[in-house]
């Protein structure tokens, strides 16, 4: 999938996909974890990227530096698909 000129992986849409079911409905400090959903909605065009507000951008980048973050210090987890998910989506945001 190559949104915005970006190719994400078929096991960095699956990493996405999977981590959005796991993350539905789930709060943290009263805030929703919305990165996943929004990043699935991207990657699938139920969404364009032009059509997202700055806001929701803003705290999908969050929290996937937040997700990544957290799990790159846990040794039996492998962020490295998470990481790279991160950075293309930063990179999304700059263009």
């Amino acid at each position: 999938m190559q949104p915005n000129g970006f190719d994400f992986s078929a096991e960095e849409i699956e990493e996405i996909e999977l981590l959005k079911e796991l993350c539905e409905g789930m709060t943290v400090d009263g805030v929703e974890i919305v990165c996943f959903k929004e990043l699935s909605d991207l990657l699938n065009n139920r969404v364009r990227f032009e059509d997202i507000p700055k806001e929701v951008l803003r705290t999908t980048q969050l929290q996937m530096n937040d997700y990544v973050h957290f799990w790159s210090d846990v040794d039996w987890f492998d962020s490295r698909k998470a990481e790279s998910v991160a950075i293309k989506f930063s990179r999304m945001l700059e263009n």
